[in-house]
């Protein structure tokens, strides 16, 4: 419906011979508004060619209503409302009754990097928005048509892995290390599992504790991601890029380029010439790489697989990385512009009104998989994709378990389950026929559809229409929370209409168009909830 409108408005721009280079917006406007869509293009136009606002205004709409699509455009507060005519929002309704499919991505392929949480520990309810998001976001752009490819990188490389084997050693040994181990409950889980099982750990003197520690953790996140509904093409091992040399020939490659150095014993990258405060360690003075150089290696390896675009998704607590590492690829002679990094922030989790510490290295933490048994699958998703993934997160546990209106995820898939129980009413009543099933677009089909004059069903209808519009922007944006709110919007507008009116009345075409309407709703509640990876139920 906007690309429509779209269209419309750069068409009469061109026969005013004005120049379509203003970022003009085209938006639903509240229901209040007399109009399908709105533009403040004549105020933008008004500011650069000092013309009368109304003139202006009054210019384009004259335009705007030869267009066959248009029923009538107004001037209203500085803004023109266009509204749409009866043919095409009834045309369109009736695409939207099967599922669409869009192509608006098609043959992009896309690397998003995700989760790829330390093997140090447990998910987290943080990871979990991470997973969330990411998740999400692949699914976003695999609905627009794109090639999507979920990875998670594996850091096993590093003093933290060797403090991790360590804090296990300590428990075995019952000599529990002060300040720097990691604690919890896990650690001495582990550390029991190789004292209590005599083959585990007669193999263990010839499987390092630190190998086997990454493989258990690794083996619960695996798992609690299954669960949670995140799948990944691919597990990238940090060790592989040392096991094939690859982070010794990324260095060498940056001393070839003059971008690195070698000073007080250590090697240097000249993160100063990609706008870095200052140079960056690569090899320190005893010789261990830093997190950088295999990161740099890491990004060097996924440019070499081809892609479109590669996105990496990151927690907040590495704001400071994001410039550097942009300056990293496009110093390795990468094309910096089609790495996209995008931040979340923490989540705070309320439970009776009251927000919960956490503190990973200290073992108190919300684990994700705890939250998934207390609230299930469905609500953790919803609610971690409520927000901007660069806002905090209040998660509301107490909320997420109700199963009232007031709990967002619930009050959308009931609105799903509704209709299909309108669905089942309607075989009952032997309605004489379903449009899931016998819409053909034919002259008939047009006739009953007219029939939907209330302006709650105009509304409804515009809603459904504008899905497809969103799903474009929220890709554009890299914002799936878009759909959250969405989903609320047209639940809510759709129990409103159900609680006022019967959908199944004895006039059969009035029932037919009422159920048309149901089912395009019920198609884009569910896409919609696709795409965020929570279940659309068809009872409750």
């Amino acid at each position: 419906m906007l690309k429509d409108a779209r269209k419309i408005i750069k068409k009469s721009l061109g026969e005013l011979k004005i120049a379509d280079d203003l970022r003009y917006t085209v938006e639903i406007p509240p229901s209040a508004i007399d109009g399908d869509v709105s533009t403040n293009v004549a105020i933008l136009l008004s500011k650069i060619i000092k013309k009368n606002l109304k003139e202006i205004a009054d210019e384009i709409i004259e335009k705007i209503k030869k267009e066959e699509i248009v029923a009538d455009a107004k001037f209203e507060s500085g803004f023109i409302n266009i509204i749409f005519s009866d043919n095409y929002i009834y045309s369109n309704l009736i695409k939207s009754i099967h599922p669409i499919h869009s192509d608006t991505l098609n043959g992009k392929k896309i690397l998003i990097e995700f989760v790829s949480a330390n093997p140090t520990g447990p998910l987290h309810i943080g990871h979990g928005r991470g997973a969330a998001y990411g998740d999400s976001l692949s699914r976003l752009f695999e609905f627009l048509g794109a090639k999507v490819e979920r990875e998670y990188y594996i850091n096993d490389v590093g003093n933290q892995m060797e403090i991790l084997a360590q804090s296990v050693k300590s428990h075995i040994d019952k000599k529990p290390l002060q300040d720097i181990g990691y604690k919890g409950k896990y650690i001495e889980d582990i550390a029991e599992t190789i004292k209590n099982d005599a083959p585990l750990k007669l193999k263990i003197k010839n499987l390092d504790v630190k190998e086997y520690t990454i493989n258990k953790i690794l083996e619960w996140i695996k798992n609690d991601l299954e669960k949670f509904g995140v799948r990944f093409n691919n597990w990238f091992w940090e060790s592989s890029l040392y096991k094939k040399n690859e982070v010794d020939e990324i260095i060498q490659k940056l001393k070839e380029k003059n971008l690195a150095y070698q000073k007080d014993g250590a090697v240097w990258f000249k993160s100063t010439d990609f706008s870095d405060d200052k140079d960056r360690v690569l090899v320190r003075e005893d010789g261990r790489k830093t997190y950088l150089a295999s990161d740099i290696a890491y990004h060097f390896s996924k440019y070499k697989r081809n892609f479109d675009q590669y996105i990496d998704i990151w927690g907040a607590d590495h704001h400071g990385y994001v410039e550097r590492m942009k300056g990293a690829v496009k110093a390795v002679g990468c094309n910096d512009k089609k790495l996209k990094i995008i931040l979340y922030q923490l989540v705070n989790i309320i439970k009776d009104g009251k927000k919960v510490n956490m503190s990973t290295r200290a073992g108190e933490f919300i684990m994700l998989k705890e939250v998934m048994d207390e609230v299930g699958v469905d609500a953790t998703r919803f609610f971690l994709l409520m927000r901007n993934s660069e806002s905090h997160l209040d998660f509301d546990l107490d909320l997420a378990k109700k199963q009232t209106p007031e709990n967002p995820v619930f009050y959308v898939q009931y609105a799903h389950a509704r209709i299909c129980s309108i669905f089942k009413e309607a075989k009952k009543s032997e309605v004489r026929s379903l449009p899931s099933q016998d819409l053909s677009g034919g002259p008939k089909s047009e006739v009953q559809l007219k029939l939907l004059k209330l302006k709650e069903e105009r509304e409804l209808i515009k809603k459904v229409l504008y899905f497809y519009d969103l799903l474009e922007i929220a890709a554009r944006d890299y914002a799936p929370h878009y759909l959250t709110k969405y989903l609320q919007d047209i639940a809510s507008c759709f129990h409103s209409y159900y609680n006022r009116n019967r959908v199944i009345t004895e006039n059969t075409d009035k029932t037919f168009a009422r159920l048309a309407m149901c089912q395009a709703v019920k198609n884009v509640l569910k896409d919609g909830l696709n795409i965020l990876g929570v279940s659309a139920p068809e009872k409750m």
